[in-house]
């Protein structure tokens, strides 16, 4: 998730992508940015996406984003909320699972 502190443009599904990107080449090079990363879903409203990269790749890609202070010369932070190898653990919470 990314955190806006003094409001800020918001940034559409094309450029939270390229904002991914250019964060992995500020930190890692073209090699970085040449890391397969999806942008599964993106909600623009809270500025939560879901995003897939290969294992090998997570550890660039949790760097890039921490270490990014800046999007458009104001300041921003992203927020890593979970990860998972499996896709449908990130579909709910089982701490929030209510059992009947």
């Amino acid at each position: 998730r990314r955190e806006l502190p003094d409001g800020g443009a918001r940034p559409s599904a094309a450029q939270f992508k390229q904002l991914v990107v250019s964060a992995l080449r500020e930190l890692h090079g073209e090699v970085g940015a040449a890391l397969p990363v999806d942008v599964l879903t993106y909600e623009e409203k809270t500025l939560s996406a879901i995003l897939r990269v290969v294992s090998s790749g997570l550890v660039k890609l949790w760097s890039a984003l921490t270490l990014l202070g800046f999007y458009q010369n104001r300041r921003c932070a992203f927020r890593v909320l979970q990860t998972s190898p499996f896709l449908l653990a990130l579909s709910g919470n089982s701490r929030e699972l209510v059992l009947d």
